[in-house]
């Protein structure tokens, strides 16, 4: 896995943090390479209330904040169930709520990687979009006033995998993410297996 991550000149940031694999490997990443070169970090948890284990997550989320020495934040999200589902739902506050949390001269940082690449593909091609609907996801795009990086986009899900065991890392399994209801999940656990064999 690349060790220098294109952060495309930011040097503050505000890391997506859910204590996932892949946002603890670039939150581990990019603890590591603020002794190379200057960085500022900050992590934010969005707490959507989903889950039962909701709560345990923002526990170990300021955990490794605390261990890794980088000032955390956590917000709560509350859900309505309006149209288009829960998942454009959640995404949707989390992104307002990382505009509003956002210092000025403060870039956005999420851990979306390969795997995820294909999946909005996808997504996108059972939606019958257009040309610019099946562009790729940016690894830099403007969110508001904000810029959001990308900067794990060429990683697949199974470096991240290796880099987090090499490095002896921690991460929360959400069980949601094997509920094949969700168009993504469905892609993630029933498609995209074939597609690799």
């Amino acid at each position: 896995m690349p060790s220098d991550l294109n952060l495309h000149g930011h040097q503050k940031l505000l890391v997506g943090f859910s204590g996932g694999l892949d946002s603890t490997v670039l939150l581990h990443q990019l603890s590591q390479l603020r002794f190379r070169q200057s960085l500022s970090l900050r992590a934010i948890y969005i707490h959507h209330g989903l889950s039962q284990h909701a709560d345990q997550w923002l526990v170990h989320c300021r955990r490794v904040c605390a261990e890794l020495e980088i000032p955390f934040v956590s917000r709560n999200v509350q859900l309505l169930g309006e149209k288009g589902g829960i998942e454009a739902e959640a995404r949707s506050l989390r992104y307002a709520t990382f505009q509003q949390v956002l210092d000025p001269d403060e870039a956005l940082v999420t851990a979306h990687h390969q795997d995820d690449q294909c999946e909005t593909f996808l997504l996108a091609l059972k939606r019958g979009s257009g040309p610019a609907g099946l562009s790729s996801m940016p690894s830099m795009r403007k969110l508001g006033n904000y810029w959001h990086l990308r900067p794990l986009l060429h990683v697949s899900r199974q470096e991240l995998e290796q880099y987090a065991t090499s490095h002896h890392l921690s991460w929360i399994d959400d069980e949601s993410n094997q509920d094949d209801h969700y168009d993504r999940n469905f892609l993630r656990l029933r498609i995209l297996p074939r597609l690799m064999q």
